[in-house]
């Protein structure tokens, strides 16, 4: 289950689109572990999920934190990485992912408390171009001779220059954006220019399966919600939007109800409803997954990062300078919720097991009491409990 920096803060999704043109030059080298830092709990976080009973939440430098009692007292974690992590989503209680910047991928079997390394996107990538030259030697090996065909050979040249200077070029992973799972094997995750990842052995192993979709722009993708029953939904870069109804085995594209970017997306598990968010303040809400869609009338501009589905079906949509909005999905009506004492930029919300929300983003993580979140919630009528993705 999950939720969905310069110092004037860009949305944590756009910034780390910003940051795909980081490049590490020469030799990749070991990831640094995240430093445990004594105000963590006040850095820029990120993504916020629910690991049981426990809170995690993932930000700048490869923090990750945890609470025990609803968001009141944080522990970091230690983690073998210290780049920004963009997303958490836990399977259970103990079982959880986070993904991140270089394509960074870590995981816990222990509710967050601990976290070993699964993928490094820039070693991978160095070690597909070196093996790529490799194999660009050989073939030239192969083709040369006296009798050898002149236009094979040149073919096989120019084949060996072109792996020569890729291998040369810096190492570059692109930023990955979220992750899900369907069980303790099968995983997808997604980030920028396109990229696709999945995984049938719990995380050990990850493959490159960019073409299941058709995006020949390679638009980012930012977010992926579940709707269980296989429903799944990607959004992204342009108001791009994917969906899957057999776990992500086929993807279809769905027709563009908006032009600009979205951050996040919810999806219920009874039902059909889905609703996505973004720049301008945009909810769109569709009662049929994905077939239609309606834009909701939202009384703000603000760019909206993050969201969650509370207890009861209530939706909530956070996003910049303290932006909190409540969707009535049955009648569809979106009302500003905000609070005069939240004016950072936030990233994500998520409801605490007491009751309470805990907001996160600019500010770190910040609670708001069950009886204040009271006063911030709005049931979604005929929604029923869900699931959520974005942030």
């Amino acid at each position: 289950m999950r939720s969905s920096r310069n110092h004037l803060f860009f949305p944590a999704l756009v910034l780390a689109a910003l940051a795909c043109f980081a490049r590490v030059a020469g030799a990749v080298p070991e990831p640094r572990a995240a430093q445990l830092m004594p105000r963590a709990a006040q850095s820029l976080l990120i993504d916020i999920a629910r690991a049981g009973e426990r809170l995690v939440a993932v930000g700048e430098r490869g923090h990750v934190l945890y609470s025990d009692d609803s968001g009141q007292r944080w522990i970091q974690a230690p983690v073998p990485v210290s780049v920004m992590l963009t997303a958490v989503w836990f399977l259970d209680a103990q079982h959880g992912w986070a993904v991140g910047h270089d394509g960074m991928i870590i995981a816990t079997d222990d509710g967050g408390a601990s976290w070993r390394l699964q993928r490094d996107g820039l070693a991978e990538q160095q070690a597909r171009d070196r093996a790529a030259l490799e194999q660009a030697r050989r073939d030239l090996v192969a083709r040369e001779g006296a009798d050898a065909d002149a236009a094979a050979l040149e073919e096989a040249r120019l084949a060996l220059a072109e792996a020569e200077d890729r291998a040369s070029q810096p190492a570059y992973a692109p930023p990955l954006m979220d992750v899900w799972f369907a069980d303790a094997d099968n995983g997808i995750a997604v980030g920028a220019y396109g990229s696709y990842l999945r995984t049938s052995d719990g995380g050990r192993s990850w493959t490159h399966d960019a073409a299941r979709i058709d995006n020949p722009d390679e638009l980012h993708y930012y977010a992926i919600a579940s709707g269980g029953a296989g429903r799944l939904l990607i959004v992204g870069e342009s108001g791009s939007m994917f969906r899957s109804r057999d776990g992500g085995a086929s993807w279809e594209a769905l027709s563009h109800a908006y032009e600009g970017t979205l951050f996040g997306a919810l999806a219920f598990t009874r039902g059909d409803v889905v609703c996505a968010f973004g720049l301008q303040g945009t909810v769109l809400v569709s009662p049929d997954f994905g077939d239609t869609w309606r834009r909701l009338d939202s009384p703000t501009e603000s760019v909206l990062a993050g969201g969650t589905i509370a207890q009861g079906g209530e939706a909530l949509i956070v996003g910049n300078v303290g932006t909190m909005l409540a969707a009535r999905l049955a009648t569809g009506e979106l009302q500003d919720r905000s609070r005069a004492t939240l004016r950072d930029n936030l990233a994500g919300v998520i409801q605490a097991p007491d009751g309470s929300l805990v907001v996160i983003g600019q500010g770190g993580a910040v609670r708001v009491p069950a009886a204040q979140a009271a006063d911030a919630s709005v049931v979604a009528g005929e929604a029923g409990a869900a699931a959520a993705g974005g942030g």
